[in-house]
């Protein structure tokens, strides 16, 4: 579980220090590319739910709230009605789990980091 938060920016611009944290932080560019795109046209929708711009912070909080949002409309809508509405469905649930695994693997690089280079003791 990772407890982090930060911004859509910061997420969006981390890149790993060395080839251990690249094998870590092995990602899906083309959504990195494709939510910058978005929120440089107009905005980002986070699972096509929660509007999103670069400094909106993004935790694990986040993701649980689209995925209830989403459970919700399921029930209150049902389910598409023709095949565009279920592929734009589809595309959103494809870039929001893509986006969660972003943040997956930048939680794990942090943890990383912490366990090469821990605090200083207290004096």
């Amino acid at each position: 579980m990772c407890d982090r938060t930060l911004t859509l920016r910061q997420l969006l611009e981390f890149q790993p220090q060395d080839d251990r944290e690249k094998e870590v932080y092995n990602i899906n560019q083309y959504v990195l590319n494709d939510i910058n795109t978005k929120l440089q046209q107009h905005a980002y929708y986070l699972g096509g739910q929660i509007k999103m711009t670069y400094d909106d912070n993004i935790n694990i909080n986040v993701f649980d709230e689209v995925r209830e949002i989403n459970k919700k409309r399921l029930i209150e809508y049902g389910s598409p009605c023709n095949t565009w509405e279920a592929m734009s469905i589809h595309q959103h649930n494809t870039t929001f789990n893509e986006t969660e695994n972003i943040f997956k693997k930048y939680c794990e690089v942090m943890k990383l980091r912490e366990v090469n280079n821990p605090p200083p003791p207290p004096f």
